[in-house]
């Protein structure tokens, strides 16, 4: 939360467009990511996204026509271990 609300103060992008999600259909894995990152970035411009935006790749299978959805979707996640302190 704290990270997110850096960003928005931070963000350099005033006039967010809409951006559709894009999915790979077919493409090269570089390319669709690629891609989807230049429309993450159309909205977000912060030193946060700089620093601590990524991607992950999602692939889901219907189970009944055996279609597939690929995306690459944009997150961010900081793992901090905390120190375990005994109070004596």
């Amino acid at each position: 939360m704290l990270l997110d609300g850096l960003h928005e103060d931070l963000n350099r992008v005033k006039v967010k467009k809409l951006v559709p999600v894009l999915e790979s259909e077919g493409n090269d894995d570089d390319i669709a990511s690629r891609e989807s990152w230049k429309n993450h970035l159309k909205r977000n411009q912060s030193v946060i996204v700089d620093l601590m935006h990524g991607l992950y790749k999602s692939t889901v299978r219907c189970p009944d026509c055996d279609s597939v959805s690929v995306t690459f979707e944009p997150y961010l996640n900081i793992s901090l271990p905390i120190p375990e302190v005994k109070i004596i």
